[in-house]
């Protein structure tokens, strides 16, 4: 890991460090959660879901810690980071993942754009010496379950339409017609190409 990403400092020398630097700290996605919230009630869905699951994240991770106990790489203490709590897994990420995982269900286009923030925030944590790399996976890998329960139990408001669309349509005469219409024409095709026997002579 030391050659990997040094001795450890508070703060990044290039200009990616230093927007990784920038991407993890909490105000500045709790200042994205408000103007998202503002641009309308597509927006305040998905600042809710993110928030939802970034909590679900959050507590999902503090047993584990509980049970790990892992001590902080060396250097963590020198940069202002508390090394009473257990390294492992990053609750960090598994917050700030979730958040993100959250929002682009409801917003796919924000996937993207997030993803990129949300990777720079991980290799500042890991940059840093706050965490492990490990950390950070397990993190990771928190946010995605608790992402997955959350698409399958309670999946985004434009699925939900979709299939509501989908069942309206089944109910209506034209999808009742559609419905006969399958159901038959397995008949229709066997009967077409039945070929005739050929009479004895």
């Amino acid at each position: 890991m030391r050659r990997l990403v040094g001795l450890g400092s508070s703060r990044g020398r290039s200009l990616p460090s230093r927007a990784g630097d920038v991407c993890r700290q909490p105000l500045v996605w709790a200042g994205f959660a408000v103007v998202l919230s503002l641009s309308g009630p597509r927006g305040r869905r998905a600042v809710l879901r993110g928030m939802s699951c970034s909590a679900a994240a959050a507590l999902a991770q503090l047993p584990i810690k509980g049970l790990v106990q892992r001590p902080r790489p060396r250097g963590a203490g020198l940069l202002g980071t508390s090394r009473s709590t257990s390294s492992f897994p990053s609750g960090h990420t598994a917050s700030d993942l979730s958040f993100m995982l959250g929002v682009s269900q409801e917003i796919p286009a924000l996937l993207l754009p997030l993803s990129a923030a949300t990777l720079g925030s991980h290799w500042s944590l890991v940059r840093s010496h706050i965490h492990y790399p490990s950390d950070v996976i397990a993190g990771g890998t928190i946010a995605v379950a608790v992402n997955a329960v959350a698409w399958t139990q309670l999946p985004p408001r434009r699925l939900r339409a979709g299939r509501a669309n989908e069942e309206q349509t089944e109910r209506s005469p034209a999808g009742r017609v559609r419905r006969i219409l399958d159901r038959c024409s397995p008949r229709f095709t066997s009967s077409a190409i039945r070929v005739p026997r050929r009479r004895r002579a």
